[in-house]
């Protein structure tokens, strides 16, 4: 995903001294699928500034991604294994992320330098110790990445290991699945389908323990770890087979289950053989070791095959079916077994460490452990079985995490839904009440007040044109002049600009109806019709007309509760309204 800076065509790239939010430019780093990355300074000193491509800031989904990730990676604590976000956010059409300033090389740089030596990848110590580093930088986040990639691993010179884009991993996966960026290998299949999840960051470090491993990148039909990397066993082809299976559900639970196996199978020895042992042996049929690939008891244990695949000593002890050995465990003795029952036990669990085996012809007792023929069996015996107990504890804990999730969702469904029906019949009787009448009692001095307002209604509209006569086409200054001259003073329907809608208009005046009432009752009134203009910017009344007039003791306090109002303030020019109003 990185090119030369120079020759890449989504941008020109920055000048050093160009200023982006508070960052000043200093020099370009390199150059992603998404995004240019530069040195920068801020107040606060040197950052690592990225610079996302227009075409995905034009995608809200990938913008909004980007900025939440940001958000979520700033407020997370410190860790050893991971580059600090200082923080993310918009200058103008430009959308930035600035993390720490990076130490040292990302995983590309440095695995390109090997290839150029014409080395392979990083041995298998220091491929455990990278992809412990990357693991523990996530699962100590308890964020998903869903875009890792060599991009997203720094390493410095004293050899620490950092995850330096988890800020913008959400905004990746969001622009591959919009199909904004090719997938490359260490991308899971779900990402670009439906959207990364935990399991898709356990594809990811699966695929980079292959190419730190190999150095070459992950593909399907490529070569066996084990077949390529000396003294590698066919365990970590497993492991590297399961993390990147295509279905989810099958992988690793977690990025913290699938570093303790890395530890234990690389960093501890687990899946390397000692010097001297003999090696596994791919023969037709295959066993728990991977497809066409026995572990090392089940190809001495192969009818016909000890003599060319097995040590011969050993060889040489399976083929006598003499019956001289017995099995000693605790205070009890077993057997008698020949060797090939004692392998086939071991094999089994049925005789492990600390169990002695006794040379019935000879009396000679010695721990399984320590014989020199059956110890290794033993330890490879005892590998397998705490490989299937925790690839079978691990399951067992998947399946409860995804019963937990069914029933956390179904939980979450359920109460939306009585949600959803509680707004429903709220909002049922909210529209029920708006086509009743207002019945408000407002105390007064004189008592108790009932006051009848209806909703109110837009004035009819004009017919083009206006006329030339009459009192509204009159360019008098009397009352009807005044009103036309306030109405259309545009010139054209209220219907091309924002107006307000009249529950809008209703839900404002209503609250005054003691106000109003209290006007009709001073002035001896029953009734009256009110029109009214409303200014939009200031959201005030700025005409008034009572019964069709503008004068009188009962226009002059209505008029003076009207333009006491404020309505919200829109833009647009005016809002006309009618009401009527009773006691």
């Amino acid at each position: 995903m990185t090119a030369d800076l120079g020759t890449s065509p989504r941008s020109a790239g920055l000048a050093p001294g160009t200023r982006v939010a508070d960052f000043a430019i200093t020099a370009p780093l390199r150059r992603t699928a998404f995004a240019d990355v530069y040195r920068a300074r801020a107040a606060s000193g040197e950052v690592t500034l990225y610079l996302f491509y227009p075409d995905l800031v034009r995608v809200p989904a990938v913008r909004d991604a980007v900025l939440a990730g940001a958000r979520t990676s700033a407020a997370l604590p410190d860790h050893k294994h991971r580059v600090r976000t200082l923080g993310g956010g918009m200058a103008g059409d430009v959308l930035w992320v600035a993390t720490e300033e990076l130490d040292g090389s990302t995983l590309r740089e440095l695995l390109a330098r090997k290839r150029e030596a014409g080395a392979g990848g990083f041995g298998v110590r220091g491929a455990a110790n990278l992809i412990i580093g990357v693991a523990s930088g996530l699962g100590d986040a308890g964020v998903v990445h869903g875009a890792l990639s060599t991009d997203s691993v720094v390493v410095n010179r004293a050899g620490r290991v950092r995850v330096d884009d988890l800020a913008l991993g959400p905004g990746i996966a969001a622009a591959i699945a919009a199909k904004l960026i090719t997938a490359g290998p260490h991308i899971a299949p779900e990402v670009v389908q439906n959207g990364a999840t935990p399991a898709s960051d356990v594809y990811g470090l699966g695929a980079l323990l292959y190419e730190a491993l190999l150095g070459r990148p992950l593909e399907r039909g490529g070569p066996r770890p084990s077949e390529v990397v000396p003294g590698l066993t066919a365990q970590v082809d497993e492991l590297i087979a399961r993390a990147c299976h295509r279905d989810p559900d099958r992988r690793f639970g977690s990025p913290e289950v699938f570093k303790e196996l890395v530890a234990d199978a690389l960093g501890r020895g687990g899946a390397v053989e000692e010097e001297g042992s003999s090696p596994a042996v791919a023969i037709p049929g295959g066993g728990p070791g991977g497809p066409g690939r026995p572990s090392l008891a089940q190809s001495i244990a192969q009818p016909g095959a000890a003599p060319a695949t097995a040590d011969p000593a050993l060889a040489a002890a399976l083929a006598d079916t003499t019956e001289k050995w017995l099995i000693s465990k605790g205070r009890l003795d077993y057997g008698p077994f020949s060797l090939a029952d004692v392998l086939a036990q071991i094999q089994k669990g049925d005789i492990v460490a600390g169990n002695v085996i006794v040379d019935k012809d000879t009396g000679a007792r010695v721990h399984v452990e320590d014989h020199p023929l059956l110890g290794p069996l033993v330890d490879h015996a005892r590998q397998e079985r705490d490989m299937r107990r925790r690839a079978e504890a691990e399951d067992e804990h998947h399946e409860r995490e995804k019963k937990r999730h069914v029933f956390l969702y179904s939980a979450i469904a359920f109460g939306v839904l009585l949600i959803g029906v509680g707004v429903f019949f709220v909002i049922r009787y909210a529209r029920a009440e708006e086509k009743r009448e207002i019945a408000g009692v407002d105390t007064l001095a004189e008592g108790s007040l009932a006051v009848k307002m209806p909703m109110p209604k837009p004035p009819p509209k004009r017919a083009p044109g206006g006329g030339g006569g009459g009192r509204r086409g009159g360019g008098g200054g009397g009352g009807g002049g005044n009103e036309t001259l306030a109405l259309d003073l545009s010139g054209d329907e209220d219907d091309s600009s924002a107006t307000l809608d009249m529950q809008t208009v209703f839900n404002v005046y209503s609250k005054y109806g003691g106000k109003l009432g209290g006007c009709m009752q001073s002035t001896g009134e029953r009734s009256a019709s009110i029109s009214m203009i409303i200014d939009g910017p200031s959201g005030r009344v700025s005409w008034v007309k009572i019964n069709g007039e503008q004068s009188g003791g009962l226009y002059n306090c209505l008029n003076r509760v009207l333009r006491s109002m404020q309505f919200p303030k829109i833009d647009g020019p005016r809002t006309r309204a009618e009401f009527d109003i009773s006691l």
